[in-house]
């Protein structure tokens, strides 16, 4: 699968999935970028819409990036990503696994159960 996820991805969903099967979208208007090299390194960045109205302005433009990159394997359907920078200096030096389905030019990724739930990503190929 390594081959066939190499290249550039754009975010198409971005679902918080509840520990009660619940899912809501990821903030308003969710955009990202994910990419692959064939070297083995990868990057991605993700925002959405802030609320501009609040007394919380600031720590809300925070929470509205997710950024990280580094380098990434991959074992049969599982993604490793290897965080080297990150926006949250707590991912620094950890891994992300993600499960990794690909249909054509749709490859989506969901993280393992977690606190909150998980997180379901479905990325479209554009280069």
């Amino acid at each position: 699968m390594k081959n066939q996820i190499v290249g550039t991805w754009l975010l198409e969903r971005f679902l918080i999935e509840s520990p009660q099967n619940e899912q809501r979208n990821w903030g308003i208007n969710s955009q990202g970028l994910l990419i692959y090299t064939s070297s083995g390194h990868m990057s991605v960045s993700i925002n959405r819409d802030v609320e501009k109205k609040s007394a919380v302005e600031a720590q809300n433009y925070f929470d509205s990036i997710l950024f990280y990159s580094g380098t990434f394997a991959v074992d049969g359907e599982i993604v490793k990503h290897q965080v080297h920078q990150a926006s949250n200096p707590t991912r620094i030096g950890k891994e992300q696994i993600r499960f990794a389905k690909l249909e054509n030019d749709i490859l989506t990724l969901t993280s393992p159960d977690e606190s909150f739930g998980r997180a379901i990503l479905t990325w479209r190929k554009i280069a």
